[in-house]
């Protein structure tokens, strides 16, 4: 009975123990996810959802939850992908486009292994390697930002949500609130601050305004955030990698007093996201290592506040 009720103590202090510390038990995620769960999952590019957060998309679809999957970009400003795919060294607007079509694929392909219905997963088409630039000089610019690869200054006509969207920083935050008031999330899932990949940071930047404006007008709707780390320095390759090692956080991330938490999988959760990822056979192709390095006995979040 008293190692039971030490055993119970110390999980209680873990759990509210900050990253940094002497221990990295957390709070789980159990207490968000429930039949009436809807969460909606803002990913930078077609397989960061899968690899931050492809676990937690199966729990709370089995649960009886709804979700959403937001794809900012479409992954088509790429050259290094470009090359590889197509055997080509000098890729031209149209291979950037090609590509970012059969990058739209895959999303759908991975997704629908997860065991989503191609109805919740949202193509906004924003730029590649342009999210950055929107959130800063393009914002308010009234001239929208050209993408260096594919040459578009707007999305495609079919994935406009708003009519005469253009590759602007406000109407990034624009469509994503119309979405947000459609949907109304009770869990968002993004990329963080801390993200070394710009398009990463910059999504994050937009979901936590966007965010910020939907609180305001609606106070009780407020959706718990959360966030997953894809780019940091070589985290998580060497890190143990494979199928069934568990993910941790990075030793030298810069913010000690964030609140990790640690969602553990089941196997065949795990299985499951290990094929969801093998769909996305073109990044495979040039970082395949990397990809396969989220397939764990685990994924990791951090509680945004």
């Amino acid at each position: 009975m008293l190692r039971s009720l030490l055993m119970l103590f110390f999980l209680a202090v873990a759990a509210i123990v900050p990253a940094g510390a002497q221990s990295k038990t957390l709070s789980g995620l159990d207490p968000f996810i429930a039949h009436t769960t809807r969460l909606m999952v803002f990913s930078p590019h077609p397989d960061d959802e899968t690899l931050g957060a492809g676990g937690l998309i199966q729990r709370v679809l089995k649960s009886g939850g709804q979700v959403k999957v937001v794809f900012m970009t479409s992954g088509d400003g790429f050259p290094e992908g470009v090359e590889k795919e197509d055997h080509i060294s000098i890729p031209t607007a149209k291979d950037y486009r090609g590509y970012g079509v059969r990058r739209r694929v895959e999303a759908l392909r991975a997704c629908a292994t997860l065991g989503m219905k191609q109805r919740n997963v949202v193509f906004l088409g924003f730029p590649d390697a342009g999210l950055a630039f929107l959130r800063s000089t393009f914002l308010a610019s009234r001239s929208p930002y050209r993408s260096p690869f594919t040459r578009e200054t707007c999305p495609p006509k079919s994935e406009k949500i708003i009519p005469n969207t253009d590759y602007t920083g406000n109407d990034v935050i624009k469509e994503m609130k119309r979405l947000i008031a459609e949907f109304r999330p009770t869990l968002v899932a993004t990329t963080p601050a801390q993200d070394q990949h710009p398009d990463h940071n910059a999504t994050y930047f937009f979901v936590k305004k966007t965010l910020g404006d939907w609180d305001k007008k609606h106070p009780n709707l407020k959706p718990t955030r959360i966030t997953f780390l894809i780019h940091f320095e070589q985290w998580p390759i060497g890190q143990g990698s494979g199928t069934g090692s568990v993910l941790n956080p990075p030793k030298d991330f810069p913010d000690k007093d964030i609140q990790w938490v640690s969602f553990p999988l089941k196997p065949d959760e795990v299985r499951t996201k290990r094929r969801a990822i093998l769909e996305y056979r073109s990044q495979m192709l040039v970082m395949g290592r990397f990809l396969m390095s989220f397939a764990r006995s685990n994924e990791l979040y951090i509680l945004d506040k």
